[in-house]
């Protein structure tokens, strides 16, 4: 990762209103990270951003791991770390995913949520080989929200690509698949999708596009009161009956086993 952050200044924005992840999906990480004997129950999740990954991960994997949260952005830590319960016990910690900060061989899960696209993804590779104890999961999960099934969506991203220079709604249009299946340490790849739908009032999905990183050239050349205006009323002509705009996801899990 950058040493420069890009969500600098919007983690509180971030913290309040970004979906959670699908836990019928993460079930599919703890029975693959449980099925091999011997593994450690350890997890680091990289790039932790505000912590709702990692406190989705507590949930699915149960008190007995030991869950630390990896994030470069001092913001990002700081909510991180107060929107987290003591009894969740999740350790946060300044760090990349270019150099991991765990010993040969020593973790059970290394994980990163809506971040991948951040990363030095060979090096990352060639980290979490080396980090992971044989049988070990190097998994990858991300919430998409579907801008071919919405209207909405669609025109956002068309706002987004107009005013926010060099964004392209394909940004994370990687072959995750292929790359974990080419890894000569890998085993076993497989991707698992949970389709869904969140409800929304307006004033939550204006302030959810605006926590995006990618929203921070529109608000520089137009004035976040601009930008905020427009997006409220475009998600005004959306609205369902009882008043919500209806956001599809389709949440992904990339995993591979190592040898």
């Amino acid at each position: 990762m950058s040493s420069a952050n890009p969500f600098d200044g919007l983690a509180e924005r971030y913290q309040k209103n970004r979906p959670d992840y699908p836990d019928d999906l993460l079930a599919h990480l703890r029975d693959r990270a449980e099925a091999m004997p011997g593994v450690p129950k350890t997890l680091l999740d990289i790039g932790a951003g505000t912590g709702i990954s990692t406190r989705a991960f507590r949930r699915a994997m149960g008190p007995d791991w030991a869950i630390t949260g990896i994030e470069p952005g001092a913001d990002m830590r700081r909510q991180a770390i107060a929107a987290t319960p003591d009894e969740d016990a999740i350790t946060y910690l300044e760090g990349g995913a270019e150099s991991l900060p765990a010993t040969d061989s020593s973790l059970g899960v290394v994980i990163v949520a809506q971040a991948i696209q951040f990363f030095d993804r060979p090096a990352f590779y060639r980290e979490s080989a080396r980090a992971l104890h044989s049988g070990g999961v190097l998994a990858v999960v991300q919430n998409n929200r579907d801008w071919r099934a919405s209207p909405l969506l669609d025109a956002y991203e068309t706002y987004a690509e107009a005013h926010s220079e060099g964004y392209s709604r394909d940004y994370r249009d990687i072959d995750l698949m292929g790359e974990m299946s080419a890894l000569d340490w890998g085993v076993d790849a497989a991707r698992h999708d949970h389709v869904w739908l969140m409800p929304m009032e307006p004033s939550r999905f204006v302030a959810m596009t605006l926590s995006r990183r990618t929203m921070k050239p529109a608000v520089a050349s137009l004035g976040e009161e601009k930008v905020e205006a427009d997006l409220m009323a475009l998600s005004n002509k959306h609205l369902d009956a009882n008043g919500f705009v209806q956001i599809p996801y389709v949440s992904e899990l990339f995993i591979t086993g190592k040898k």
